[in-house]
């Protein structure tokens, strides 16, 4: 996490240092009351619109007042939100005013509180009731939250004394008395964008390779690659890597759509995607062309994933998709 630490007074420069020296945070004060160690601004409008768009967290060392202020320009949704605490001067109490969840500002709060001997102050009801909160644990099993709005919806089932529905696609462990099969309020753990519940929360875990193969300089990657998820109704955020063979390692389609969506792209010898052990969809042409009788099938078992979508041709490429094995634990909430 990337945090700066931003300070209005001489003792809130004190408490900025202390931050930035225990999670190696970048700090500011204001250039009315300079400090050795600490970088200077005149403007909060200008720093807090920097800090917005370069840092995962803020942490204001002052009044609330201030920092609401300062953010609320920028304040647009919960999953795009920064991790924002307010530190009083002193340091007693530590803030968390948004992103309390998802960007981690109960968890940096309790870490500062524990920095500065004084207290973290958690307002978000899951917390405080002790409750299963869903954010906090699609966050730290690494599932991508789709429809950010269904949370509050989620919360107030739980804090309510509700069964929520659950199902997954994924081993789960340690599930809470909570959950039940039927319900008409419930999440789903799946790369697949299925609604079994009438209001459905979709968490989508990020364990699916997607092996492809086209032809050269083939100008259609992306557009084949979206269609073969369109239609097998699978999320974009539950990909984790696109695997293929060697010599299309530089291939503009593939490794333009690989940086665009920031993943990593795999590559593997046609040897090696000839010793993959596996059914696959075999083609004469492909083999003559590439040296291996398949390339995106293959390439999604060398990868390790499980073969699940078969060999798709589209406009000049040839896609196949697997998962990876994950565990989901509950305890992680």
């Amino acid at each position: 996490m990337k945090i700066i630490a931003i300070a209005f007074t001489k003792n809130g420069g004190r408490i900025a240092k202390l931050i930035c020296d225990r999670f190696e945070a970048d700090g500011y004060i204001i250039s009315t009351h300079p400090t050795d160690g600490l970088n200077t601004f005149s403007s909060l409008h200008s720093i807090t619109k920097t800090a917005w768009e370069s840092y995962d967290a803020l942490v204001f060392i002052g009044a609330a007042g201030i920092a609401v202020r300062a953010i609320a320009p920028y304040v647009d949704n919960k999953a795009e939100d920064r991790a924002v605490v307010v530190v009083d001067e002193k340091g007693d109490f530590a803030i968390p005013i948004l992103s309390g969840h998802i960007g981690g500002a109960n968890a940096l709060a309790k870490q500062i509180a524990a920095a500065t001997d004084g207290t973290a102050v958690i307002t978000t009801a899951t917390d405080i009731n002790n409750k299963f909160s869903v954010d906090t644990f699609a966050v730290k099993n690494n599932l991508h939250i789709g429809d950010t709005k269904l949370i509050k919806e989620i919360s107030s089932r739980v804090i309510d004394g509700e069964k929520i529905g659950l199902y997954s696609d994924c081993e789960l462990h340690n599930i809470p008395d909570i959950f039940t099969d039927n319900a008409e309020v419930g999440i789903f753990i799946s790369h697949e964008n299925k609604k079994p519940f009438p209001v459905t929360l979709n968490l989508i875990p990020k364990n699916l390779v997607l092996g492809i193969g086209c032809k050269r300089n083939c100008e259609t990657v992306e557009e084949s690659i979206l269609e073969f998820l369109k239609t097998n109704n699978i999320d974009i955020h539950s990909i984790k890597a696109v695997s293929t063979i060697d010599i299309k390692k530089d291939e503009k389609g593939i490794a333009g759509f690989c940086k665009k969506y920031s993943l990593p792209l795999l590559t593997f010898t046609a040897d090696e995607l000839r010793d993959t052990k596996g059914e696959f969809t075999s083609s004469e042409f492909v083999e003559k062309t590439v040296g291996v009788d398949n390339v995106c099938e293959r390439a999604v078992c060398v990868a390790g994933a499980e073969l699940i979508y078969k060999k798709t041709p589209h406009s000049g490429t040839a896609i196949a998709a697997g998962t990876l094995k994950i565990d989901i634990d509950f305890e992680e909430f």
